[in-house]
């Protein structure tokens, strides 16, 4: 037994591509060299180039900061480099989320088919290489359904656990009626909705500054999902936030009493710990005010993430160590949010 990472990354190299079959090889995304001159990209160099023109950071020659793992455990070249890296740190699954598609936008419903195709194959190959290890979140194709739905049961037979969605897909809100036959193929082979913060359609995608447009929708979409029929329609099926912390929930909670899901001001009652006893799991950090969350959140549906991978605000690689030392939370509660509401939230 040890640590459940609710949320990893994976920075996708060549590999990420290889599956592609001959008649999609156009779909490959191209290498993109600059000068690092941009001052929006502070100096970042290599990229994927999409045919829209979208830049999107490419991990080649990727560099670690200081403490963090190699290039070749971040990209996944060594699978069992990471799960030493996991040893270390006492984690016992990961659970690993894209880079690529975090900022992908599509137009092109086959482009989209076929790279979110190839990616998952090749993190299927990875799972299996890593013993059940690294589990890992499913990239749909959200603007062809049925194919959507034709990933979500090949990741289910290897080693998947979740389907990644951002807030915001396809220029719809999650409760649209559109993502209705996803989210029932999701509950039949009991995968999680893992919503991440990312850009889906955000004309700013490509100024690093903006990651707080990707992170404020995440609380807007838990109103929406909150608020909706989905624990009668989907009673089975568990949503994950993560990434955007938890310290806005008691924001949402209180828009939600207010009637914010209904844009008409009326009083709502909330049960005494509103996020009780549902199928909602929020990642929190490991340095938040956590007495203060727990009282809307409850302690069954806190969970924890390191976003090992990456190096970035929401990047915390030794977050369950620290959140294990935190006295002012009772260690059975700590120990949930560490392991037992991530098994949870992902049916381990």
């Amino acid at each position: 037994m040890g640590y459940i990472d609710c949320d990893t990354h994976v920075i996708e190299s060549l590999r990420a591509w290889s599956y592609l079959r001959p008649d999609e090889k156009h779909f490959h995304p191209q290498q993109k060299e600059t000068d690092g001159t941009q001052s929006q990209w502070r100096g970042l160099t290599q990229f994927w180039e999409m045919p829209s023109g979208q830049y999107i950071i490419c991990g080649l020659n990727i560099t670690s900061p200081p403490g963090h793992p190699s290039p070749a455990v971040r990209l996944l070249d060594d699978v069992s480099g990471r799960v030493k890296c996991m040893d270390d740190l006492g984690v016992e699954i990961q659970v690993i989320i894209p880079s690529f598609f975090l900022a992908a936008q599509f137009t092109d419903a086959a482009h989209q088919k076929a790279l979110a195709r190839s990616y998952n194959r090749w993190l299927a190959e990875c799972s299996e290489e890593s013993e059940g290890r690294l589990r890992w979140s499913v990239v749909p194709p959200l603007l062809d359904i049925d194919a959507a739905k034709e990933e979500i049961a090949f990741g289910a037979a290897h080693g998947a656990v979740s389907v990644m969605m951002r807030a915001l897909e396809c220029k719809r809100i999650l409760t649209d009626p559109y993502f209705f036959p996803l989210y029932e193929e999701a509950e039949r082979y009991n995968l999680a909705i893992g919503i991440h913060i990312g850009n889906a359609n955000s004309p700013v995608y490509h100024v690093p500054e903006a990651i707080m447009h990707s992170v404020v929708p995440m609380a807007a979409s838990f109103v929406n999902i909150y608020t909706s029929d989905f624990a009668d329609r989907f009673p089975d099926l568990r949503f994950g936030f993560l990434e955007a912390g938890s310290e806005w929930l008691p924001f949402a909670f209180r828009e939600i009493s207010r009637g914010a899901h209904t844009a008409w001001r009326q009083d709502v009652h909330l049960d005494e710990i509103p996020l009780s006893g549902s199928n909602l799991f929020v990642a929190c950090t490991f340095d938040e005010d956590l007495p203060y969350v727990l009282k809307f959140a409850g302690e069954d549906n806190l969970v924890l993430g390191t976003d090992f991978g990456h190096a970035d605000i929401g990047t915390d690689i030794r977050a369950h160590r620290l959140m294990g030392e935190r006295t002012d939370v009772d260690g059975k509660v700590l120990s949930k949010i560490n392991e037992d509401n991530g098994r949870r939230l992902y049916g381990l």
